[in-house]
């Protein structure tokens, strides 16, 4: 937790929230259930993330179509937060973007229209911490290739190389010293 307080400024913070579509080939008798608002086929992957890069908990599978914020929803972490299951410090956040709704375990930037100095301040260094978990996408993107163009497997197995993919991925970032080049990511 002290990570984000010593790195960002951004005091009980202890994890970043965020979702990456992950794209796919259009899935055999689906119309439009996986394509999503960037025009390609996808389905999302959700991860909290710790600001070591790190991945703490995931979520994968939901088809593109659907909204961050309704990934959450349905998703084992939010009913863990909202039955305070979770084993982390009193007082502690997790932060994300304007897409997950506001909790006092879930902190989000304040609304652009009409901000004040001090929102501004609390918006410009929970975007800065929120960067940690929207940086591991992209490590997984430069080290699991099969995230730089449409998966062509079927839902279930794509799903399974996702998971795959995020494991192997915290096993490379606690084993090996040069998985991340720290010319590429804020560590």
């Amino acid at each position: 937790m002290e990570v984000f307080k010593v790195k960002w400024n951004f005091p009980k913070c202890c994890l970043a929230v965020d979702g990456k579509h992950c794209q796919m080939k259009r899935p055999d008798n689906s119309c439009s259930e996986f394509y999503n608002y960037k025009g390609t086929y996808s389905v999302i992957l959700f991860a909290l993330v710790y600001a070591d890069y790190r991945i703490v908990f995931i979520d994968v599978g939901s088809n593109g179509r659907v909204h961050d914020g309704a990934v959450f929803r349905n998703s084992m972490l939010n009913s863990a937060m909202e039955n305070t299951l979770l084993n982390w410090p009193d007082n502690s956040v997790i932060i994300g973007d304007e897409a997950f709704p506001l909790r006092n375990t879930l902190q989000k930037p304040y609304s652009k229209v009409n901000s004040t100095l001090k929102q501004k301040i609390f918006n410009y260094r929970l975007s800065r911490a929120r960067r940690d978990s929207e940086n591991v996408f992209g490590v997984l993107a430069q080290g699991f290739r099969i995230f730089g163009r449409p998966i062509e497997l079927k839902v279930s197995t794509t799903d399974l190389v996702i998971r795959s993919a995020c494991h192997l991925h915290n096993w490379l970032r606690m084993t090996s010293s040069n998985y991340i080049s720290t010319g590429c990511v804020n560590l």
